[in-house]
């Protein structure tokens, strides 16, 4: 029944193909069609047909005459105001000829529509789904694994808006998605499902919030990933409640306060070794500061800080900055209390100074720590020379132990003409700085550079370079590093490129994959994962003639990934090609892409995929 379906959608769409070849060069003609009295929709699409290929040895072999199509449908009823809607259908689409990024012959469709805007009421609503589909899931800004699977969303919010009353808006989304990562035997699933609340009142001077959020995640994860001889399972739940507050106050001074409660369960289960970890905890988290600025030169501010769960507030912290929650969360305690006051002072326009004193106190481990440190800080971010611009700081820190620390920061940022040449770039280091916990200190730096040159009209090139490196004092083998390089040149029909990336350091295994992390003291080493990747690549763009375009790109990515002592080579390498020319609404195009990959955690063959397209495409403006 399938096959059929798929025959009749393509014998239909090669007719029209054809048929909509021989109007290429007829006018183009934008708008929207009436539909009865109140219904305006307008709907444009772009047909594909030619001979295609995909086989390899993760995906089934498949060639064939092959018809492809994606289309956009906008529209409202009654007015763009009551209802307005987009529909985005996509069919048969492959990465060698379109942008939709997929190694296999992809289908899908992406929706959204928006209700009641401008009103007191507004809502929306979206749904998508793809099937087939090139994904990722593995270390987030370094190589990744490339997976293919099937996939959907769907979400629903509304909001009420009524004048003097405290707003509520209310939203609901979940989503499900299951994928084989090429290059293994296994498949890996997760599923989320999210329900926020969020409300806001003006009253009396006073800006007044509070919200509610419950995300319940279900995963499988490959055992190659976590280090695991097994498949990993994991079933949690959090539910976040806060509220927060802020008010004017004289001398040109604002208050502000914010409440969380924020609690934990999950399950997970090692299919392997049958063992079961139950996991369920508590965090608080409490803050307020309160600044004033007298003059237009004096500044001054308070703040303090609690939270009665230290292990909760570095997981809340991991999933902030991050994204992901990670798969493996342990149940810890201790408590931390952070009060500190400063003022600021500009000296002139451009010469500032700062200076800060605080206190702390924090229970973890069984001990207690308490103590203080002060900081001053002194800035000029007016050119020197018409060069740089800098500032630095001093921190003298103590504790009851009578340890005492003396850490610095500093920053530079630069920029400077040569000739024809423009140079920029910016230098941050730091030495014994204090963490989260106040018995560590970490050490940092952090550089970029850019050096360009415009050649003539249409001639440009440019290089760049950037790294990072931090890690903690009191413990030397924790530290992250990553350096990229990056060139590129632009000769008016010719344009290349080419970059470096090398980094090292801890992750976390979360929902959305191994998760690079900054050294963070106490946070427990179940779910940790080491990681030590490395890519490089090269493209080329070319427009020999008119309407005529050349591409072609080359990457090459190596890993290595470390996790209860297990360890795994990985390798990706993609090249790709294509080329394409334009007549009005016809496009002919051929296109080629190689990929492979290899986990050897994984115990299979590298598997290699190949795909290529040679076709044309008509664009259609349907009403």
């Amino acid at each position: 029944m399938a096959a059929a379906v798929k025959r009749t959608l393509q014998t239909a769409g090669w007719l029209l193909l054809l048929a909509g070849a021989f109007g290429a060069a007829a006018p183009l003609a934008f708008g929207q069609a009436q539909i009865g009295d109140n219904l305006r929709m307008g709907m444009t699409g772009t047909l594909t047909g030619g001979y295609a290929a995909n086989y390899g040895d993760h995906l089934q072999s498949n060639h064939s005459f092959d018809f492809g199509a994606d289309g956009q449908i906008n529209g409202d009823y009654y007015s763009p105001n009551f209802l307005n809607f987009s529909v985005s259908p996509y069919y048969d689409r492959s990465t060698s000829d379109s942008d939709f990024q997929s190694l296999t012959n992809a289908s899908g469709v992406n929706s959204v529509a928006n209700f009641f805007g401008g009103s007191k009421t507004p809502g929306s609503a979206s749904f998508s789904y793809t099937r087939n589909s090139t994904g990722n899931f593995g270390l987030i800004g370094t190589p990744n694994f490339t997976s293919i699977g099937t996939g959907y969303g769907f979400g629903i919010g509304w909001s009420l808006l009524l004048p003097d009353k405290p707003t509520l808006s209310v939203s609901y989304s979940q989503g499900s998605g299951t994928g084989n990562i090429l290059g293994t035997d296994e498949e890996s699933h997760s599923s989320t499902k999210t329900f926020n609340v969020h409300s806001n009142y003006h009253l009396d001077g006073w800006n007044l919030g509070a919200y509610y959020q419950r995300l319940t995640y279900d995963s499988n994860i490959p055992y190659f990933l976590s280090g695991e001889l097994s498949t990993n399972e994991n079933s949690s739940s959090g539910n976040y409640i806060g509220a927060t507050a802020s008010h004017t106050l004289p001398l040109n001074g604002s208050l502000q306060a914010s409440f969380s409660h924020n609690s934990y369960s999950g399950d997970y289960a090692n299919t392997f070794e049958s063992t079961n970890i139950a996991t369920s905890y508590s965090t608080n988290i409490e803050s307020a500061a309160v600044n004033f600025r007298p003059t237009l030169k004096l500044s001054l501010y308070a703040n303090e800080n609690y939270t009665d769960n230290l292990n909760g507030f570095l997981y809340q912290n991991i999933f902030t900055t991050t994204g992901g929650l990670p798969i493996n969360q342990q149940t810890g305690n201790g408590n931390s209390f952070t009060t500190n006051a400063g003022v600021g002072y500009n000296i002139t326009n451009s010469l500032y100074t700062q200076g800060q004193i605080t206190y702390f106190q924090q229970s973890y481990l069984g001990h207690t720590y308490e103590g203080s440190y002060l900081s001053g800080t002194l800035g000029y971010n007016k050119r020197v020379l018409n060069t740089f611009s800098f500032s630095a700081s001093v921190v003298d820190s103590t504790n009851q132990f009578n340890n005492n620390n003396l850490g610095f920061i500093v920053n530079v940022n630069g920029f400077h003409a040569f000739g024809d040449w423009l140079l920029n770039g910016n230098f941050n280091y730091a030495q014994n700085v204090q963490t989260i916990l106040v018995t560590y200190t970490t050490s940092y730096y952090i550089y970029n550079a850019n050096l360009h040159r415009r050649l003539g009209r249409g001639k440009q090139v440019t290089f760049a370079y950037n790294g990072a490196h931090s890690g903690l004092n009191q413990d030397h083998g924790s530290y992250n590093y990553s350096n990229g390089a990056s060139a590129s040149l632009a000769i008016r029909r010719v344009t290349l490129t080419g970059n470096y990336i090398s980094s090292y350091g801890l992750a976390l295994l979360t929902s959305t994959g191994i998760q690079p992390i900054q050294p963070t003291p106490g946070l427990p080493p179940v779910g940790e994962i080491v990681y030590n990747g490395r890519s490089y690549g090269a493209s080329i763009g070319i427009t020999p003639v008119s309407r005529m375009s050349l591409t072609a790109a080359y990457s090459h990515a190596l890993s290595d990934t470390l996790s209860n002592d297990i360890t795994s080579n990985n390798r990706t390498e993609i090249f790709y090609t294509q080329l394409q020319y334009r007549l009005r609404r016809i496009s002919l195009f051929a296109g080629y892409t190689k990929f492979s990959q290899g986990i050897s955690a994984s115990g299979t063959p590298p598997g290699n995929n190949y795909s290529y397209f040679i076709g044309v495409s008509r664009w259609f403006n349907f009403f």
